[in-house]
């Protein structure tokens, strides 16, 4: 029997994963983070009412982002006396990011892809060292290597996968 998502799982799924990612959206807006909670709560509401209008086909963080932006729009005409950004640069400015935010996807995409292809210890010691946060001595010690050496693979891993993310975005492979 398959499992359907219901919508309202399907827009919590959706939220929960592009949350941050909106804030942060907001938080380079919009100067106080009171107020970018404030609209982030109202976007979220409004998502909410309007999921059922959502086309499945296209992405979420671009749906969602045209109703913060509506809300940071709004937001800026309602201050008085304050800065306000008018809407043509508040345009550019979230164009900019959106393009910015695609290129890091792509990115982020071509390192899981070259994460991947790293053989298995040269993997464990990125994720002891950046993922569980293992100081380089404690994994010397741990490994029983020279903390110098480790310095030195962690770097040529580094070079390596900068090397396969570049070719991956060059070569159009990251989707």
């Amino acid at each position: 029997m398959r499992h359907y998502m219901s919508k309202k799982d399907e827009f919590v799924g959706y939220f929960i994963k592009y949350q941050q990612h909106l804030f942060n959206f907001i938080l380079t807006l919009v100067p106080n983070y009171s107020d970018a909670e404030d609209i982030l709560q109202k976007s979220a509401s409004i998502m909410w009412d309007k999921f059922d209008t959502f086309d499945s086909s296209t992405l979420f963080l671009t749906w969602a982002r045209k109703i913060v932006r509506f809300n940071i729009s709004n937001y800026y005409r309602t201050k008085k006396n304050e800065y306000r950004l008018d809407d043509d640069l508040l345009e550019r400015l979230c164009s900019v990011h959106q393009e910015a935010s695609v290129y890091f996807e792509e990115q982020r995409a071509a390192l899981k892809i070259c994460m991947s292809k790293l053989d298995r210890t040269d993997r464990h010691l990125l994720e002891l060292r950046y993922y569980q946060r293992v100081s380089v001595q404690d994994i010397a010690r741990k490994l029983n290597k020279p903390a110098h050496l480790l310095y030195r693979r962690i770097s040529m891993i580094f070079v390596s996968l900068q090397r396969c993310i570049t070719r991956a975005m060059m070569s159009g492979d990251v989707v």
